[in-house]
């Protein structure tokens, strides 16, 4: 299951990188990405309390909307190194509010938002990879792997929008409500 949501982790930030891409109102999707943060929260710390002993960090919702808005402070300046001082201001931030994995996964959001399916782009790939293969290093699980083929199935995405729908990420607090129940229900016999 945790591989699955290493798999599953850099399609929604490549999601929300589309969202900030195509929103018309920036400031309330990032709104609706936090709201369910917070509404995800206590579930979140539920589930992460029964997988782990430790305290639980803040849900990856909270990195979802630190990474649309890293993707639209960036687009607004053209310096290179203005651009990675934002990514790295809001990654520190993110560290230090104890987002999920914020040194990781705040700047994958960033680099979801320059990954084009349609084309093979080698340095994004290196880009890509390279840090999953960082954090095994420095001590992360190799599960974490998993999320390397995860653009792959991007690449399957045929170009065409999708059903509009607001409340996407609602399927973040509804799934960690199903883990708990499964967990409740298995412990129960």
């Amino acid at each position: 299951m945790v591989a699955l949501g290493r798999l599953s982790f850099p399609l929604f930030a490549w999601l929300a990188a589309q969202g900030e891409n195509y929103t018309s109102n920036i400031w309330n999707y990032v709104f609706r990405l936090i709201l369910l943060g917070v509404i995800s929260q206590p579930i979140y710390s539920h589930v992460y309390s029964l997988i782990f002993s430790a305290t639980p960090p803040l849900n990856i919702l909270f990195v979802l909307a630190a990474g649309v808005m890293v993707i639209r402070l960036s687009k607004q300046v053209n310096n290179g190194l203005l651009k990675g001082a934002i990514v790295l201001l809001f990654t520190t931030i993110a560290i230090v509010a104890r987002f999920e994995a914020g040194f990781f996964t705040l700047p994958l959001v960033y680099i979801m938002s320059k990954f084009h399916p349609g084309q093979f782009d080698f340095k994004w790939w290196v880009v890509y990879i390279v840090p999953h293969i960082l954090y095994v290093a420095l001590g992360g699980s190799v599960i974490e792997l998993a999320g390397i083929i995860a653009p792959v199935f991007i690449c399957l995405h045929n170009g065409e929008a999708g059903i509009k729908t607001r409340w996407f990420y609602l399927f973040y607090p509804v799934h960690l409500g199903v883990i708990a129940g499964v967990k409740w229900f298995l412990t129960m016999y």
